[in-house]
């Protein structure tokens, strides 16, 4: 299973997120696949909007099966709509396949 932890600020405020494991156990033929790729799309190009697109400051890691990033400030509203954009395509995913995908909030 993929689970993406909504990192918040004391404000209730997205300051980023954190992504562990793998959408194992697919019943068909490509649904792993979709289902990675659809998260890493999602995640990958909202990073990349917070850092190369509006150079927010903070940390930025990645690997197989992980993601970590923090930006410094959160209380910037593009980088807010960003944070929200990704997690509105995230449950969209979740919905669809509930069984490899949880997203969770973490407050404070």
């Amino acid at each position: 299973m993929i689970t993406v932890k909504m990192l918040h600020d004391g404000k209730g405020l997205y300051r980023g997120f954190s992504i562990h494991g793998h959408a194992d156990g697919y019943e068909k033929d490509g649904e792993y696949d979709l289902i990675c790729a659809a998260v890493s799309a999602i995640t990958l190009t909202t990073a990349g909007g917070l850092e190369d697109v509006l150079h927010r400051e903070g940390t930025y890691d990645s690997d197989f099966g992980f993601m970590h990033v923090e930006i410094s400030t959160p209380e910037d509203e593009k980088s807010q709509v960003l944070f929200q954009t990704m997690v509105h395509g995230l449950r969209a995913v979740e919905t669809r396949y509930p069984r490899h995908l949880k997203i969770l909030d973490i407050k404070g």
